[in-house]
C-alpha cells in the first residue's frame, strides 16, 4: 500500500517549493517533478536523443539539457511546450512511480507547478494550492532567476489559472506574508494529515 499523497501545485514564484522544502525539513519526502525532469533529461539517452531529435543540438550544451534555450523555444509556443512535456512526462510518471513505491512513511508529497496540466492531480489524495500576488511572483522570480518581467508574464500565461486550480484544490494557501507564515501552515497541515491518517486507520 502506497502512503498518502499530497500534491502541492502553484504559479511559478508563488512559493510552492520553499512551502514544500518545510515538509521535508520535517522528514517527508518530497517528489520534485522540475528537479527530477532535469535529471531525467540528462540521464537518459533515449529521451536526450528525442529531444534533439524535435529541439535541435542546442537543447544540449556540454552534455547537459539547454534549460535556458529550451524555455526561449517552449514559452513562445504553446505547440512546442506541449510537444516537450509529451517527450519528458512519460519519463517522469515512470519515475515518480518507482518513487512512490519506495515510501514507507505515513504521507508524501509531489510537487508540480503543472499538477493539473499533467493530469498528476488524479493520483493525489489532497491537493494544496499555492497562490500569491501576480507583484510578489515577479518580484521573487526576478530575484531567483534574473529575468525580464516580460519573460516572467509570456511564461505564467501558459500555467493554468489560479481559478481553476482553486476550484479543484482542498487547501488554499495565500502566500501574502513572510516565510514564519508558510512554516507556521506546514505544522498546521502536517498535524491535520497525521490525525486524518491515523483515524482512517
Amino acid at each position: 500500500m502506497r502512503s498518502f499523497l499530497i500534491g502541492i501545485t502553484g504559479n511559478m514564484g508563488s512559493g510552492k517549493s520553499l512551502f514544500s522544502s518545510f515538509f521535508k525539513k520535517n522528514g517527508i519526502p518530497v517528489y520534485s517533478s522540475d528537479k527530477r525532469s532535469k535529471i531525467l533529461m540528462n540521464k537518459i539517452k533515449l529521451l536526450k536523443n528525442n529531444i534533439i531529435k524535435f529541439f535541435g543540438k542546442k537543447s544540449y550544451k556540454n552534455n547537459k539539457v539547454n534549460t535556458k534555450f529550451l524555455s526561449k523555444i517552449v514559452f513562445k509556443n504553446p505547440i512546442y511546450l506541449k510537444l516537450l512535456c509529451s517527450i519528458v512526462h512519460p519519463w517522469i510518471f515512470l519515475d515518480f512511480k518507482n518513487w512512490i513505491l519506495s515510501q514507507k512513511t505515513f504521507y508524501s508529497i509531489k510537487e508540480s507547478a503543472i499538477l493539473f496540466e499533467s493530469g498528476s492531480y488524479k493520483y493525489c489524495d489532497l491537493i494544496i494550492t499555492i497562490i500569491s500576488p501576480i507583484d510578489k511572483m515577479i518580484e521573487r522570480i526576478i530575484k531567483r532567476d534574473h529575468l525580464s518581467e516580460k519573460k516572467i508574464m509570456n511564461r505564467i500565461k501558459f500555467q493554468i489559472s489560479n481559478k481553476k486550480k482553486i476550484k479543484y484544490s482542498n487547501i488554499i494557501i495565500e502566500n501574502t506574508q513572510d516565510i514564519f507564515f508558510l512554516k507556521k501552515k506546514t505544522k498546521e497541515i502536517h498535524n491535520k494529515i497525521i490525525q486524518k491518517i491515523l483515524k482512517n486507520g
